[in-house]
Order: C-alpha cells, then structure tokens, then sequence
C-alpha cells in the first residue's frame, strides 16, 4: 500500500555498508486508556551510522533519530514544521529580533538527577556552538546565552536569524546534562532528560542502539513505544532484506529500485518531499583548486551539459521533482521561471566552453559515489563527457567522503543537500562561512543581499530571498536536477507520518497501529 503525502524534508543522505542484524516487533503492543495502541518495541534502521553524543558533534537530517530518544528539544516539529512549546513553553523576540526570551517548564529532570532549568540551556547552547558539526552551524547567530532567573532563559543574536526558533526544534535545541558536557564520557554515553536512555549493556557501537523508557520523563504519551531499537543499516540490500524478513519497523528506501520490492512483500510505503535538493555540485565555483569553475561561462554550460529530466525519469527512477535552483519548491525563495534558465542543450554547452577557452574541456575530478546511486553517477560521465568535459572519479571511502569534502579535496561532487526554509539553505550553503561552502566562495552582491533579508520580514525578505535564488542561479553556483522524494517503508505493525524538512519521519511521528 502506498501513500503519497504532502511534506517536506537534512542535510546529505550519503551511504555506507554495513551488515543487517538484529531486530523485534511490536506485537507486545497493549491498548492504552484513549484506545490507542501502545507499549511495544519499534526497531527503525537509520541509513546512516552514529555520530558522538556530545551534541557539539551532531549533525541534522538522518543522524537526528539518534539523538532524539534521549535528548529532549526546546521546541517540538508539528509534522507540518511548525513550532510547538516543549522545553521551553513560551518565547518572544524583542522589536529588534536580536533578542529571544524563553520560559521553560519547571517539571523536567535529567537522567542524572539534575533539574532542569536556564542554567542547563545556557550550558548546552554554548557547548553546542562551540562545535564544528551542522548543529552548530545552526548556531552561529547566538552571541550570548543569560539565565535570569532559575526558568527564564535570553538568547542574544549579533543580527537577526530567521531560522533560529525552528532550529531550536531539532537538534540545535536539544538538552544534554549539564554534569556531562565538557566529559569524554558524553562521547560514548548519552545523558540527557529524553523520553528514553540508552541500554548499553543491550547496544552495540555502529550495530544496534536499544533505548529504554525514562520513568521519569515529562511527556511519556508522545511516545507509545517501550523500547526503541535503532540498527544502522547503510547498504540499499541489507535494508531490503530487513524489510522483508521483517527484522525492522521501518525504514528509508534508500534505492528505488526496491520500492515495487518492498510493496510486493506486503510494506506499506510512504512517499515525500524529503527537503533536499540533488545534483552535480560545484564546490569549487571561485576556480581555486579547478580554474575553470571561476569562469560564470563553464558552470552554465555544465547546467545545460545535464539532461535532468531523463536523469530523474531513469537514474532516480522519478523520484522528484526537476528543478535547477538550490531552494526548496515550497518555500518564498522559489521562482518556477527559473527552472527554464538551463534546458538540456549539449551544442550551447560546448560553446560556452569554448567562449571561455576550453574548445579543447579539461578534466574534472570527483569522488566515485556510485554505490549511492550508480545511474546518476554514469549519468554525469556521460552527459559531462558529451560536451568535452572529462570526469575521473576516484575512490573515495563512504566513511571519510564527507570530511573529505568538507575539507576541499574535490572541486565538484554527485550530492543531495538540504534545502529547508530560505534562510536554512543560505547559512547551509550560501554564506562565505557556511559549511557547506567548502572553498569559502564569496560575491560581494550575494553578501549583501543576505545582510538586507537577514533584517527584513515579511514579504520585504521574501522578495529579498527570490532576488538571491535568481542571481545565484544566474550565475550558475550549482547544477541542481531536482527537489528530491523520499520512500519510506514500514511494517504494518506501525502508523508513521513524515516530517516536513526532514529526510525521515521524526521518532514522535511513529506510533503503533491501531
């Protein structure tokens, strides 16, 4: 059974291999005291392996479903994204918007013992900026954090960000215990005041994460299962074959070629906007370590070089919706206009090259991510080789790809990049500090239109966030195909609704089936 749903959904969806293992049910399930089901065990493979405790070092989109069983947000994501009380039960912003003031709720408790209060988030948001990793990118707004009094919390900005409440409602916001932070123990041992703990004696690093229920936790209805199994499964086979055998709950169907599998196995499916955005991106856009990306004429002719609409059709097995722009489709920032600047034109593409004195191409290297999608990956040799542009791909272990990148090592790369709300997908990938700017890229104009939406509102930033999608994609900054679709698949032991701006549902968004 397959349902289309209207969501949205992280940053990069990138693959590795592991072994499947492990697995439960939640056929223990009882019926609670409204008639919904609960209790039970749900046991979920995330495509992704774990990342530290320590929030300074946690990452967004498929790495949040580790974190969310034992760490407790500041707000809470409707499934439509919109921004509920949590932790904090009421805020507001002074008339500058430099300025936000948080009441938090007087009942929490960590695992530890320690109560919650301003003092803990004071202690998390500092230590969580600190870091190097995507939360803290989400973070770099915040000046100063002062507890005035025991449950009032103000969060100073050095300039205004959009983005910072609904951020606060991921992994940004999230509470670690303040006795832990700073501890190499909080590298391998989780404390915080989440609806779960972690079962280390029932856990296995990289393997299997089981979570049991923390008796103490505030809002247990939110969460109807017992236990939560988290076993990392980063090979498209394993996730197959754990699907079918009915060794997990749920999980993302990472190769569509499995869809018509799983759904002949008797899975229910769900398919939604994932909120990213994929592609051939060009990191190297200001020509440092390939000069001809500095030339505006080479990277236009890579957009039209691309036949996007038959790539999605055949190598994405039409999963998504094709589009040429960095900004996600449901978003102000979006022109629809836009997405007729590069049609597919393989004769203008070599003249552009030849225009900017590569009659001849050059080459260009990459990492060889073909065991995230081969057909894309083909794709790319083969429509960048039709126009004169050589690319060698090198091996490039799925393990260290994205430090790798990070750090510069290839100019361009095959990639899927998250694409939230306008002003996400600046600091994301914009901004001359943005992570995902690896070669601190900067044109003075693109600064200073983000500095005019950063202190804008309404309809006044919008328009500001269209005047930046049109320049960035005049001047070619990537070679998007398409706004992506996630699969995901789940037994029907359980219900699951998808999370808007968000790669995979989120763990309040999973609940036994009636």
């Amino acid at each position: 059974m397959r349902r289309r749903l209207l969501a949205a959904g992280a940053v990069a969806l990138m693959l590795g291999l592991t072994a499947c293992g492990g697995g439960s049910s939640t056929d223990d399930a009882t019926e609670g005291t409204d008639g919904t089901a609960t209790g039970g065990t749900l046991t979920l493979a995330p495509v992704v392996v774990a990342q530290p405790w320590d929030l300074k070092d946690a990452g967004l989109g498929n790495n949040t479903i580790y974190y969310q069983p034992v760490y407790d947000q500041l707000f809470r994501q409707s499934p439509e994204a919109e921004i509920l009380p949590n932790l904090a039960t009421e805020w507001a912003y002074d008339e500058a918007l430099t300025s936000l003031t948080l009441t938090l709720r007087e009942d929490v408790v960590f695992t530890d013992g320690t109560p919650f209060n301003a003092e803990a988030v004071v202690a998390n948001i500092i230590n969580t900026k600190g870091g190097t990793n995507e939360a803290a990118n989400q973070l770099k707004s915040v000046e100063s954090v002062e507890a005035t009094d025991e449950f009032t919390a103000v969060i100073t900005l050095n300039a205004p960000d959009p983005s910072l409440v609904f951020n606060l409602g991921s992994t940004a916001g999230m509470m670690a215990c303040p006795a832990a932070i700073g501890t190499e123990e909080l590298q391998v041992t989780p404390c915080g005041s989440g609806p779960y703990v972690l079962d280390e004696a029932n856990s296995t690093v990289d393997a299997k994460y089981t979570f049991t229920r923390n008796a103490d936790y505030w809002n247990t209805e939110a969460f109807p299962f017992d236990t939560i199994v988290l076993t990392p499964l980063t090979d498209s086979t394993a996730v197959l074959n754990a699907l079918q055998a009915g060794q997990i709950d749920g999980a993302t169907v990472t190769d569509a070629k499995n869809i018509a599998t799983v759904e002949a196995a008797g899975l229910s499916t769900i398919v939604y906007p994932a909120g990213d955005t994929m592609g051939f991106f060009l990191w190297d856009r200001g020509g440092v370590i390939q000069p001809a990306l500095g030339d505006v004429r080479v990277r236009q002719a890579i957009n039209m070089a691309f036949d996007r609409e038959t790539i999605v059709e055949t190598a994405l097995l039409g999963q998504g919706t094709v589009q040429n722009q960095v900004f996600n489709p449901d978003t102000a920032a979006y022109d629809e206009a836009l997405n007729d600047l590069y049609p597919y034109d393989p004769e203008r593409a070599k003249e552009l090259l030849a225009e900017a004195g590569y009659a001849d191409g050059f080459e260009l290297v990459m990492p060889d991510l073909s065991a995230f999608n081969a057909g894309a990956q083909a794709a790319i040799v083969e429509q960048l080789g039709a126009v004169g542009i050589t690319a060698t791909l090198e091996n490039a272990p799925l393990d260290t790809v994205i430090n790798d990148l990070l750090a510069g090592k290839w100019a361009v790369s095959f990639f899927a990049l998250a694409s939230f709300r306008p002003w996400d997908t600046i600091q994301i990938q914009l901004t001359p500090d943005a992570l995902w700017n690896p070669f601190k890229y900067e044109d003075p104009i693109v600064t200073d239109l983000i500095t005019q939406a950063q202190f804008a509102t309404g309809e006044e930033q919008d328009a500001l966030f269209r005047e930046i999608n049109t320049y960035v994609t005049e001047q070619a900054w990537q070679a998007v195909w398409n706004a992506t679709e996630n699969t995901y698949a789940h037994s029907d032991r359980v219900s699951v609704v998808p999370q808007m701006f968000s790669p995979t549902p989120a763990l309040y968004n999973f609940s036994p089936a009636s």
